[in-house]
């Protein structure tokens, strides 16, 4: 049986570039409101695959390093070390 795969990244629910006008900016992420927004959207998507007949896992993959920005975003490149929240997931009859 094939497993589906999600990744939940604290990243990508918490960064923003803040824009001042100028040719300068900077980035903001609050790392707490973060992982927590993560860590709810992985909680509500296995909560989903649960109640559809799947037959799911939790996990989080600790200390991983994910770089933002760089060459041709316009933003300099930033490099977060967060916990990223993952499911995996199989479907199974609801019959069983």
């Amino acid at each position: 049986m094939r497993k589906e795969q999600e990744s939940f990244n604290p990243v990508d629910f918490g960064m923003n570039w803040i824009d001042d006008g100028t040719e300068y900016g900077w980035y903001e992420f609050d790392s707490i409101a973060a992982h927590k927004a993560a860590k709810e959207a992985r909680d509500v998507r296995a909560a989903y695959l649960r109640a559809t007949c799947h037959e799911v896992r939790r996990s989080v993959m600790k200390k991983q390093r994910i770089t933002r920005g760089g060459i041709g975003s316009g933003h300099p490149e930033v490099d977060f070390v967060v916990d990223v929240y993952r499911l995996t997931w199989n479907k199974f009859s609801c019959e069983e």
